[in-house]
């Protein structure tokens, strides 16, 4: 098996620390889940290791995403529904009181050994898990960040994206 610095990772790409409940950690595992809502984000490209909230989380999930496409609750909705079969009422009703949201395109995706949060802390004691995220590529957090790239990967996961975001920007232009 190959580490995530030899094969996945991107030093040229701001690494992010992220947090998602299980099912979705699950879902993007097997390819279900290529898009993430969130109402604000960090908004450039950026890879992430993924920690899974719950009584039993851990890191079990490296990401690369592309930057994040802003825009009204109806347009996220369709684009929602159209791309990756969501519900567009649910969509909608979570972005709605703002108006305002985004979706995250997920590129690749990999699965890692659970890392728990004891493990973590053995690394960086004072890591804290971020409800938003976290850079882990700052001095502060070298040592977590270069112990989190030496671990093992397997179910490489590469969606792709090429037609969905010709469809995507389809959907924006008609609801602008």
């Amino acid at each position: 098996m190959c580490q995530i610095e030899d094969e996945v990772y991107d030093p040229f790409l701001p690494t992010l620390l992220i947090s998602l409940h299980e099912e979705y950690v699950k879902e993007i595992l097997t390819g279900q889940k290529i898009i993430e809502y969130r109402k604000r984000f960090f908004k450039d490209s950026f890879q992430a290791f993924v920690y899974t909230t719950g009584n039993n989380g851990g890191i079990q999930l490296f990401i690369k995403c592309a930057p994040l496409i802003r825009n009204n609750a109806t347009t996220l909705a369709q684009i929602g529904w159209e791309i990756q079969n969501d519900d567009y009422d649910e969509i909608y009703d979570y972005f709605m009181p703002k108006d305002d949201g985004c979706i995250i395109p997920i590129l690749k995706s990999c699965a890692v050994k659970k890392i728990s949060l004891n493990q973590l802390r053995t690394v960086l004691p004072q890591v804290v898990i971020p409800q938003r995220y976290l850079f882990l590529d700052r001095p502060d957090k070298k040592d977590l960040l270069d112990f989190l790239l030496r671990q093992e990967y397997d179910d490489l996961i590469v969606n792709e994206w090429d037609e969905r975001f010709a469809k995507i920007r389809q959907i924006i232009e008609e609801n602008k």
